[in-house]
């Protein structure tokens, strides 16, 4: 067997190494042809898909769509895999040799050349180790730009079944720690570790929850996982979908490619500020008033909110029927209000009808109490009478020969034409209409920054002291909405339900009185111009097929979408509500958990837990404190956990700082295990207050010069004073971190730059990173030293930390 080589020159002309990289290039060259060849026939299918549509038929466009699709997906695939298609060798002590990739390929022969690494065939290369090598003897890792192999490293799992097989360089993972970060995250299929892989190839039941320190690759881990999921589970996953949820925009973009990079196009990919269709998040909340509508008290506040009335909604109903004036004030009409409420199943927005039914029900009781029936009867018989009179003299049938208007399901005549009277009265329709609207989400969010209307429906769940600064934060059209309003959003959906989808069925639009300007007055419903009738419409997409199946006659248009599998990242910030809003998402779903206990962000942690629980264990949200005794509690839930202990992140040197700061925010808490060290030592520096800003930027420009890599200069949070935290108790905003303070430090300098607040950096990672005023960071929120121990953990390779108290530089520097 022969040592390890590191460039050592053969007789036969270049390095071993250069020979080992040109053998192995031939070997990808020929998978590079086949991959070739396999998408000319997925194109080859798609245009046979298209051709077949041209018959006409309902069948060939069912056949298209599904031929098409499918081919689409292998085409994305195949695309996605030309950069770095072969990236792993295992040399098994059977003698077989097996190629890793990103897809699997196979001759025309159905011989495999490209083991996918999603495959069982593939879990040797993860999990073998010296101690374990699984039958492989030698682990190579294929490190290529586009379809060159540049570089290539050798793991001996078993010296003593080498015989004589060549073994290169130090080791491909320490190796490939070092390496620049990009824009995007790069992959580490080729570099995952076992402890890793036994999370990615967790069984899928259930819930797998991943706990690590910043640096131990758990984001990754739960990518890798989804892909994995997707492949080995299609029929089960991919019919329903898989939902990734990431904290913020800006992470999400920074791993959007990461699952197409491992072969895998067909998740959802989402932030909690955009969760909710139609709504962006824009801003963080303080953290007081983040505490404080994250909260499961804002359940019942939301509630009491929808079933109060709407603004301008009138306080009297006032009809006329037979010449008898019937009158509903306010205090009855704000009983069948409650009422409704009380007994309603479904949305509120599909009550309208019920409500009509509620008024029509009262009305006639008020009309009985004042005794309108007899009225009525004795002007009814002298006008009847003074007609049939008239009617006899012209040979004409009298009026009592008129046959009675049908019943309204109790049996009663007189019942059924008092409602249909009320019913035509505009006065009647206008009021239902204003009195019970068809609401929506905003709409109600935004009435809430009415201090008066926000205290009746907070009752006793909030403390008075709080409303106006909550209120504020919610009124007027303009203000941004923030991420925790989003999940307010959903909750609010939750309980208004979708306004009643157009009419199928019935008279053209146009004949039906109670129609204007296209929408029913009585039920909401948006009626089409003309009598609904069956049409054939082409669906081309897997998620509109979905939809379509999904969709019932009752009235009601399900909008939100429920996944197989959900994948939470940074779980341990997520506030009650964020958690109900994702139970609502996957109430028949398996999870995969991602979190770190020690970066929360989140003030009560029990809380956010119960809530957890309640979403994985698919209960139904419901408001608090509403007792579920009599309802069985939902089966536990197979679960998984893993605990990474390896910070494959961080050098030694910046990851001694993060410990630091780890010790000062929870002592009791150990850091995970760094294991690359760089010789680069962070810099930390006392800079005056007012001098932190533009230090700050220096720090970023010189940093340019030395890594090729992406800079994160992450600074405090920008508090708002609109967004009401003085009222709060709360710092004062700080104009050397506003929104333009902001532009100017990101002026000028280049893309690979990103200008980023405390909690916009959860979860990214950057070649270096500033870390402006950390005494700011720690004393922005009670977890203030958490928030700050996530932003001196982002950087792989430098840390400059910029502060302005000499406290700090001697905390950070040990």
């Amino acid at each position: 067997m022969s040592s390890q080589v590191t460039g050592h020159p053969s007789s036969t002309g270049g390095t071993v190494k250069d020979q080992e990289i040109a053998a192995e290039q031939r070997y990808v060259d020929v998978a590079y042809t086949r991959l070739e060849e396999m998408r000319a026939d997925a194109q080859a299918m798609i245009r046979e898909g298209y051709r077949q549509s041209l018959a006409g038929t309902k069948g060939s466009l069912v056949d298209r769509d599904a031929m098409v699709h499918q081919a689409a997906l292998r085409a994305q695939a195949l695309d996605v895999a030309d950069d770095g298609l072969v990236f792993g060798r295992l040399d098994l002590a059977s003698r077989e040799i097996r190629y890793v990739g990103r897809v699997g390929v196979r001759t025309r022969d159905h011989d495999s050349l490209v083991i996918d690494w999603r495959a069982p065939a593939a879990e040797d290369f993860y999990r073998a180790t010296p101690e374990d090598p699984r039958g492989v003897v030698r682990r190579r890792v294929l490190h290529s730009r586009g379809h060159t192999v540049v570089d290539l490293e050798d793991d001996l799992l078993d010296p003593a079944a080498a015989d004589g097989m060549t073994v290169v360089g130090d080791g491909a993972f320490l190796a490939s720690l070092a390496r620049t970060r990009e824009g995007a995250m790069r992959d580490i299929v080729a570099t995952i570790q076992r402890e890793q892989d036994e999370v990615i190839r967790a069984p899928a039941e259930g819930t797998v929850l991943v706990r690590g320190a910043p640096g131990t690759g758990k984001t990754a881990v739960a990518l890798h996982r989804v892909a994995y999921l997707l492949f080995r589970h299609r029929r089960r996953f991919g019919s329903r979908g898989v939902l990734v949820i990431g904290p913020n925009r800006r992470f999400t973009a920074y791993i959007e490619r990461v699952l197409p990079s491992l072969g895998e196009g067909s998740a959802a990919l989402r932030s909690l500020g955009d969760l909710v269709d139609g709504v962006t998040a824009t801003v963080h909340d303080t953290p007081r008033l983040a505490r404080l509508k994250g909260s499961d008290a804002m359940a019942d506040v939301l509630r009491r909110a929808v079933a109060d009335q709407a603004p301008g909604a009138p306080g009297e109903l006032r009809v006329v029927f037979k010449g008898v004036v019937v009158t509903l004030d306010r205090a009855r009409l704000d009983r069948i209000r409650a009422d409704l409420h009380r007994r309603s199943r479904g949305s509120v927005n599909a009550a309208r009808g019920r409500a009509a039914e509620a008024l029509l029900d009262a009305l006639w009781q008020r009309y009985n109490d004042v005794g309108g029936p007899e009225a009525a009867e004795a002007a009814e018989g002298a006008e009847a009478g003074l007609w049939n009179a008239i009617l006899a003299a012209d040979g004409l049938a009298s009026l009592d020969d008129e046959p009675a208007a049908g019943p309204r399901g109790n049996g009663d005549p007189k019942r059924a034409r008092f409602d249909t009277k009320i019913r035509e009265q505009s006065a009647f329709a206008g009021f239902l209409a204003a009195w019970w609207p068809i609401r929506r989400p905003l709409e109600v969010l935004r009435s809430l920054g009415d201090p008066d209307r926000l205290r009746h429906a907070a009752g006793r769940d909030l403390d008075r002291a709080d409303l106006t600064p909550l209120a504020a934060s919610w009124a007027g059209d303009g203000a941004p909405l923030s991420y925790q309003d989003v999940a307010l959003l959903d909750e609010l959906d939750a309980l208004l339900g979708p306004p009643p989808r157009p009419s199928r069925r019935g008279a053209p639009a146009e004949d039906d009185p109670f129609v204007v300007d296209g929408v029913n007055i009585l039920t909401g419903e948006e009626v089409a111009g003309e009598t609904w009738e069956p049409e054939m419409r082409e669906l081309s997409t897997s998620i509109e097929r979905l939809e379509r199946s999904r969709r019932v006659d009752d009235g009601v248009v399900e909008e939100r979408p429920e996944y197989a599998h959900i994948v939470v990242d940074e779980a341990q910030d997520l506030s009650p509500m964020q958690w109900r809003m994702l139970g609502r998402r996957g109430r028949q779903a398996s999870w995969t958990i991602v979190e770190d206990p020690a970066q929360s962000a989140w003030e009560d942690l029990d809380a956010a837990r119960r809530a957890m629980e309640a979403a994985l264990g698919g209960e139904r949200p419901s408001p608090r404190g509403r007792s579920r005794r009599n309802r069985k509690p939902p089966p536990r839930r197979a679960r998984h956990e893993y605990e990474l202990t390896t910070n494959y992140r961080n050098s030694t040197e910046i990851a001694a700082v993060s410990a630091r700061v780890l010790a000062v925010a929870l002592p009791e808490a150990r850091p995970a295990r760094a294991v690359r060290t760089s010789g680069i030592d962070p810099v930390v520096r006392v800079v005056p207050g007012e001098d932190l800003p533009a230090a700050a930027r220096e720090a970023a420009e010189e940093l340019l010069g030395q890594v090729d890599g992406t800079i994160g200069l992450i600074i405090p949070l920008a508090l708002e004073e609109s967004r009401g935290q003085l009222a709060l108790g709360e710092p004062d905003a700080s104009p050397a971190w506003d929104a333009a303070a902001r532009d100017r430090l990101a002026a000028g300098l280049p893309e690979r730059v990103q200008v980023l607040d405390v909690l916009e950096a959860k979860g990214l990672e950057f070649d270096a990173a500033v870390i402006a005023a950390p005494e700011t960071v720690a004393e922005q929120s009670p977890r203030g030293l958490r928030v700050l121990y996530v932003a001196v953990s982002r950087a792989t390779q430098r840390l400059t930390v910029l502060t302005a108290d000499p406290a700090w530089e001697r905390t950070l520097t040990g």
